[in-house]
Parts: C-alpha cells; sequence; structure tokens
C-alpha cells in the first residue's frame, strides 16, 4: 500500500513522476504534457494552463495507483 500512495504523491507534484517510479514507459506520456503545461502557464501563454495541468496531475496519480493496485492502469 506504500508504494501505491508515493506513487500517487509523486503524480500529483509532477504527472508522470510516480509512473517513473513504478518503472512504466507510458511516463512519458504524462510528462511531456505536463512539462509543456507548466511553460505555458510559467511563460502567460495559456490562462487555463494551470487547470488542465492540475486535470493531469490527478489523472497520473488515479493511473499510477491502479497500477499498482490492480497491475493494469485507466488507460
Amino acid at each position: 500500500m506504500g508504494r501505491a500512495i508515493f506513487a500517487t504523491a509523486l503524480s500529483l507534484v509532477l504527472p508522470g513522476l510516480g509512473h517513473f517510479f513504478l518503472g512504466l514507459r507510458r511516463s512519458v506520456l504524462f510528462a511531456v504534457p505536463s512539462v509543456v503545461l507548466l511553460f505555458l502557464y510559467w511563460a502567460s501563454l495559456w490562462e487555463f494552463a494551470d487547470v488542465v495541468f492540475v486535470s493531469l496531475g490527478i489523472f497520473a496519480a488515479f493511473d499510477a495507483f491502479s497500477f499498482v493496485r490492480r497491475g493494469h492502469g485507466i488507460i
């Protein structure tokens, strides 16, 4: 259970980080868009980048938790 919670917490900090901790290649599917969204937010190029970033983080956290508990993620 501790591994699932740690992966979930990492995914909430930066989407894809929990998947990277678990050794999954799908971490790139979450990490690259999250870095782009952070850049768009900090550069003030897109007003809703922070909302999409948080949504992606929540989804990545559920996926990482699901992978540890069930053996497969949401996607």
